[in-house]
């Protein structure tokens, strides 16, 4: 009975000190919280793919070179090249070729656009997608005709065609996706395993035959389309560990593919290269290389925390000596007080693991939200009962490993002696060595870690402060549903009409502020060009491009440096071009030049109208940009609403409807939005830095407050006589100073060449990480010699 009062009354004595139980239970919990986050992240990292044989499973990665060699595009492979690779290499047991398109779901009222994947049945039994209801579509035909037949995700079905999973009965459901309609013949269960190839976190509604992406009839345009969102994947024969395409398979595509430049009347003399690269190390292969750095840092941050806490809980338990070896005296078994002392440990560092594992929670679906566009299966990333246990039964053995250690300062041989020294400050202490290097290291650490994050916090700041060079306020991109992609005469003029037709009738809204046609969004930089100052194909460089029309730049804000903006007059004759700073300063061009003739592809000339701002983002920075007159090949636009305006999908619909009716929007992209998105990294880095450097400054700050306190309880005796033998109190306060000092010089050393080491490391480092670093060293230096005053003065009488 009085074990189990001194149990429960060790316990509430945690209530009585309830700055120390927070602040101790605070800091381990977010230790814990991020070794069990790190820990999950490398698992996902480095665990087996969910397939059968996932390690003779490899994709197809193919890439364009110049005559030089040089690799002048990555994942550089056509649709029918991809057939052809999946269709006739016998190092693959099993192939897929896939393409990953959109469309619209022109049967539903709201024409969401769909994720559409076109790929062949071995698709499925690759990766394990299982069939709920129905059959997979047929291959082609020995003539080469396919069939119009789909299968979709019964997630799909279950938001737009809940009659199919109810329909029990044979009944035939069609489905129209774009301008073709499609008879859904199967549905394949919702899963995590569909491997995400082309973007993170990318779910396909529908799977369709891949033959429907490759033209027949225009075969030589099919093996020059190189594309980004085509690839090949396989299973490799067992005998193989790493496959190389053939040289026959490789000459013949590139034997198509120089024909196919020639019969375009290209000159260019590229390549194409095929190599397969194993599947894991695409889906995961980044992430591998970030696990092992945050491991790392995991590791090192909980090291770090341990030690500071144990120094800090060192400090408390000296502090309750007098009152051990008082219960001792008085009867108290000493095996009774140290189990009472295990459950105040174990219940204060099971309160830490809880509380790890709530935040690990919360970390997990922070992670979820932020990640999606970043991290591949990051719905694989879930802490389950594993990792519960294993947070708290880590947390058990610390708690162990502190109460045990604790006792061992305690001393109980002599309970005359011991009251007596615990009541003076002189239980058994650290080694006076282990207590300084400690001392240092910590100094060391709270100088790199503050430095850095103060220097972090002013550069993403900065970049968040940066300007975009465009106002993106009430202004979307707004992407049409092509529906002709001829390029003769009348198609391209019944175009033009058309788009035309279409600012007209938005400039008009009582909504609309402006119009203005564009190829791709202004933050966008799919497109390439290339361009010189002299007709040299040699001194080409190559940049991004953009074709806009009249309006453009003003709509956007974009401000000119010299020259002028696209006039009708440059729009018919497509013969001028418009730069950015950044191309200019690439190409070597000022304002002086304007006027003058730049040369592009095929030292084509053109001549050189203005030099407008770049648009700024966190992700692209400022890409060097040719811009020209558009050609009314795509129709897409953006619109800039009055203030506090907007307009829905549905509703910009039915203003383009009321000139042609087939017209259809494929999306909608609000340019804020977007370019938040895209500075959302620098966000996230300017909050993480800032959190962080706070944790480990926090952590910082408990480790010198116990070791201080740890030296001034080594040092009173020392300092007690030499004050009863003469020597004032601010004497030997002085005298502690400078040793101290010497401590701090150097951790100061130390942490010089430590960020020195980093900073080399460092492109963008600036002058501003010296001042980050003196700033820094201001700080640890007034908060050391603070602490160590504070405990000080408190070890000292006054006379």
């Amino acid at each position: 009975m009085m074990m189990w009062k001194e149990n429960i009354s060790a316990v509430v004595e945690l209530l009585s000190k309830v700055r120390f139980t927070i602040l101790f239970v605070g800091l381990l919990a977010c230790a814990l919280a991020g070794g069990a986050m790190v820990s999950v992240v490398a698992w996902h990292a480095y665990a087996p793919l969910p397939y059968a044989n996932d390690d003779q499973l490899v994709w197809l990665r193919g890439s364009m070179v110049d005559q030089t060699g040089n690799r002048v595009m990555d994942n550089a492979l056509s649709n029918v090249a991809a057939q052809y690779i999946a269709d006739n290499d016998s190092a693959l047991s099993l192939a897929a070729p896939v393409y990953y398109g959109d469309a619209l779901h022109l049967d539903h009222a709201k024409q969401p656009k769909l994720n559409v994947t076109y790929t062949t049945p071995e698709f499925f039994t690759l990766f394990g997608q299982s069939l709920i209801q129905g059959r997979y579509f047929e291959g082609p035909k020995p003539d080469g005709t396919v069939r119009h037949e789909a299968v979709i995700s019964e997630c799909f079905a279950e938001r737009y065609m809940p009659q199919i999973l109810q329909d029990s009965d044979k009944s035939v459901h069609s489905l129209q996706l774009d301008q073709q309609t499609f008879h859904v013949v199967g549905v394949v269960a919702c899963s995590k395993t569909e491997p995400q190839l082309y973007l993170p976190n990318r779910v396909s509604d529908v799977y369709v035959a891949f033959k429907h992406v490759i033209d027949g009839q225009a075969m030589a345009q099919e093996h020059i389309s190189v594309r980004y969102n085509t690839f090949v994947v396989g299973r490799t024969v067992e005998q193989l560990n790493r496959p190389v395409v053939t040289a026959d398979i490789t000459g013949h595509l590139n034997a198509e593919f120089r024909a196919g430049l020639v019969a375009h009347g290209s000159t260019v003399n590229n390549q194409l290269h095929f190599n397969y690269i194993p599947l894991h190390q695409k889906l995961k292969g980044s992430l591998q290389e970030s696990s092992t750095w945050l491991l790392l840092c995991a590791v090192a941050f909980l090291l770090i925390t341990v030690i500071n806490l144990l120094m800090f809980y060192l400090l408390d338990i000296k502090t309750q000596h007098a009152q051990l070896v008082l219960k001792a005296t008085l009867g108290a078994p000493l095996a009774t007080l140290r189990t009472a002392h295990y459950w105040q440990l174990g219940v204060m560092f099971s309160l830490a693991a809880i509380c790890a594992i709530l935040l690990a929670e919360l970390g997990m679906f922070a992670i979820a939200q932020f990640g999606q566009k970043n991290i591949a299966h990051i719905d694989w990333l879930q802490l389950n009962t594993v990792h519960y246990l294993l947070v708290m039964g880590f947390s058990w053995i610390l708690a162990w490993c502190f109460a045990v250690f604790g006792f061992r300062q305690l001393s109980f041989d002599s309970l005359y002696q011991s009251l007596q020294a615990a009541g003076k400050g002189q239980a058994k202490q650290l080694p006076h060595w282990l207590s300084v290097g400690v001392l240092v290291a910590q100094l060391c650490i709270g100088l790199i870690v503050l430095c850095i994050g103060i220097w972090s916090a002013n550069y993403f700041g900065s970049k968040m402060r940066m300007s975009s060079g465009i106002e993106p306020q009430d202004t979307i991109f707004v992407v049409r549903h092509q529906m002709s992609w001829d390029r003769d005469e009348a198609a391209m003029a019944a175009r033009k009409q058309m788009y035309l037709s279409n600012v007209q009738a938005l400039s008009a809204h009582p909504k609309v502020s402006a119009v203005a046609l564009t190829s791709l969004n202004p933050l966008d930089t799919s497109y390439l060009a290339q361009m010189s100052k002299s007709p040299d194909n040699d001194k080409q460089v190559t940049m991004h491009s953009q074709l806009v029309g009249e309006g453009y730049f003003s709509l956007l804000g974009l401000q000119f440096l010299a020259g002028q903006t696209f006039t009708q007059a440059e729009t018919d004759t497509r013969q001028s071009v418009i730069i950015n700073q950044a191309a200019a300063k690439l190409l070597g061009v000022n304002a002086n030049e304007v006027g003058k003739l730049l040369y592009g592809r095929g030292e084509q000339p053109v001549k050189l109208l203005g030099i407008v701002e770049d648009i700024y983002s966190y992700a692209e920075g400022a890409p060097a940009t040719v811009y020209y007159p558009h050609d009314f090949f795509e129709g897409n636009m953006v619109v800039k609403f009055m203030p506090n305006q907007s307009m829905s999908k549905y509703e910009l619909t039915q203003v383009l409807q009321q000139h042609v009716n087939t017209q259809s929007i494929r999306e909608v992209h609000d340019l804020a939005l977007h370019l938040s998105n895209l500075n959302q990294s620098a966000v996230l880095s300017f909050y993480s830095g800032i959190g962080l450097s706070f944790l480990m400054i926090m952590q910082v700050l408990v480790g010198l407050y116990g070791l201080l306190a740890n030296l001034a309880f080594i040092q009173q005796p020392v300092l007690l006589i030499k004050q009863q033998v003469g020597a004032t109190r601010w004497q030997l306060i002085l005298e502690q100073m400078r040793a101290r000092l010497v401590h701090f010089l150097c951790a100061l050393l130390i942490a010089t060449c430590v960020t020195l080491g980093l900073a080399s490391l460092l492109p963008m480092v600036t002058l501003a990480l010296f001042y980050s670093y003196v700033f820094s060293a201001f700080i640890v230096f007034i908060t050391l010699f603070t602490i160590d005053f504070y405990h000080l003065k408190g070890q000292l009488k006054k006379y």
